[in-house]
């Protein structure tokens, strides 16, 4: 079968050499979406741009597998959390006009959110410090993951607005949420006038000629050129396509074409003096702890080349965007693909066009740590086991050793001490972890119903011998695993995956409460229903 791929010529300007480098690497590109390039397969398509300009722009794979529609430069995209962006960018647009503050508590804008006793800032938001669950995990838990069912930013909003406690305190941690964005696109319509979608076509796209370019907010709507998103399965491909009206968390349907205009306006500074630079801003914690995410833009080394980046997964859409400032280069890659793991595809093709260093292999030595350990703040378990071939593994997945006790997984380091384990995140946060007691063997004393304080959501736990078992909105009879005294996982896939259950006990030691949670959204209080 012959491969499929779409492409538009390497540029034509510069020296000969230059346009001999730049289609050696062009053919190194194919290699690296070979998988893609065929008529059975979704794919992705991919822009390289230098000073602003396109040097190589290819497409790989089927636009839409039921169609048999192959993949162009031209085809449009969901970029998923790459849509952040721009939503971060309407609310800097107001802010340089004075039509608000960052600064400002997000109530004076949506007085509907609770008062949590502390102030959330729109750039608490912005940087994902704000400790507001995720809207999508929420409603997982109640029985509705992302994707299945249409919401809107209103309801976003309520579901929100029903949270009687945070994550955590503002600007005390860092976790990335989706309600930070939803929310910030209300801000923009309630400011302007005009909804994020309108706001940004004449503030943003118009001005930039990002011609095809706009928001999915009513998912019913015909785009022409459109891809079709999909899932792989043991089946075959499924389709994924994203069924939700909510956005600016998401949303934004484009082409490469149009994401290396954007890419070429921040490195321009196009919005005025010192945009970019604020877009870049790292946050700072109140800790001193400074955070490598900006207003939807993560600065960071990349083999020794500094990087702005971020990547975006929705439905069957995947996507990633990169900024090398010092070489002038960008990447931007969408796919229409489940299983196009973006980041390592766009870092590989950075590769192609940057002087990176490569990594030096790290052989570990002595005994390796095995056991459960607690994250300190979300209770969450690490399981750390040593596998077959003397490395490690954390629930399940596989570490890669980088130094004397230091453990990556992607972007995550694990720094083993001892019985001590600091969790050392992208962002750059240092997260400790504690040594877990052991579970108890007494089962049924966690057995009971348990409902939420937030929504009508409850849980019943069900203790069958040696075996804990439990039931939610949309699920039943799921075993629990014991993770450590008190603690249990349990996957619910695709309603909740990963689900963490602490219980908790009263003065006598009775269990009277659980808290649970995921990754996004975690300790939410439910009370036994007696």
């Amino acid at each position: 079968m012959m491969p499929v791929v779409a492409a538009l010529g390497v540029a034509a300007l510069g020296s000969a050499p230059a346009r001999a480098a730049d289609d050696a690497a062009t053919a190194r590109l194919d290699a690296i979406f070979a998988r893609w390039a065929s008529k059975d397969t979704p794919g992705c398509a991919v822009a390289v741009s230098r000073d602003g300009q396109a040097i190589v722009s290819r497409a790989y794979g089927m636009a839409d597998l039921e169609q048999g529609v192959s993949a162009t430069v031209d085809s449009i995209y969901e970029a998923g959390s790459d849509s952040k962006q721009f939503t971060a960018a309407a609310l800097l647009i107001l802010a340089r006009e004075g039509k608000l503050s960052l600064d400002d508590d997000v109530r004076k804008y949506l007085p509907e959110l609770p008062d949590y006793g502390a102030v959330i800032t729109l750039r608490d938001m912005l940087h994902h410090v704000s400790g507001l669950r995720d809207w999508g995990s929420v409603a997982g838990i109640e029985g509705w993951p992302r994707n299945s069912r249409t919401a809107d930013n209103d309801d976003v909003l309520a579901l929100v607005a029903r949270q009687k406690e945070l994550n955590f305190a503002p600007r005390t941690h860092y976790l990335y949420s989706n309600s930070n964005y939803n929310l910030a696109a209300i801000v923009v319509a309630r400011v302007s006038g005009k909804s994020l979608a309108d706001f940004t076509r004449e503030r943003i796209f118009v001005p930039l000629g990002m011609t095809h370019t706009s928001w999915r907010d009513d998912h019913h709507r015909l785009v022409l050129g459109r891809t079709g998103a999909y899932e792989a399965s043991p089946q075959g491909y499924r389709n994924e396509q994203v069924i939700e009206d909510a956005y600016g968390n998401g949303g934004l349907l484009t082409t490469v074409g149009d994401l290396v205009k954007w890419q070429a306006a921040l490195d321009s500074d196009f919005f005025g003096k010192g945009f970019v630079a604020e877009m870049q801003q790292p946050a700072l914690l109140k800790d001193g702890t400074r955070i490598a995410y900006g207003l939807a833009l993560m600065s960071g080394d990349h083999k020794g080349v500094f990087e702005v980046s971020h990547s975006g997964s929705t439905g069957g859409y995947r996507a990633w965007m990169a900024r090398y400032p010092a070489q002038k280069i960008a990447v931007s890659l969408l796919c229409n693909t489940g299983d196009a793991d973006t980041v390592t595809l766009g870092r590989a093709v950075a590769d192609l066009y940057l002087p990176v260093k490569a990594e030096k292999p790290y052989a570990p030595r002595g005994p390796l740590p095995q056991g459960v350990w607690a994250d300190r703040l979300t209770g969450f378990p690490y399981r750390v086991a040593a596998d077959s071939k003397g490395g490690l593994t954390v629930n399940g997945a596989v570490l890669v050793p980088v130094g004397a006790g230091r453990w990556r997984q992607r972007e995550t380091v694990f720094a083993f001490a001892g019985d001590a384990l600091i969790r050392e995140t992208r962002e750059g946060e240092r997260l400790p972890a504690d040594r877990a007691a052991p579970p108890v063997s007494d089962l049924a004393a966690y057995a009971g119903r348990y409902c939420s304080v937030d929504n009508d959501a409850c849980v019943t736990v069900t203790a069958e011998g040696a075996r804990l078992t439990f039931s939610g909105p949309r699920w039943h009879g799921q075993p629990l695993e014991a993770a450590y005294r008190d603690v249990f996982t349990g996957d619910v896939k695709p309603v909740a995956p990963e689900l963490v259950l602490k219980f908790q006990r009263d003065a006598a030691g009775r269990v009277d409460a659980l808290r649970l949670g995921e990754t996004r959204a975690f300790n939410m209080l439910f009370k036994r229903a007696e």
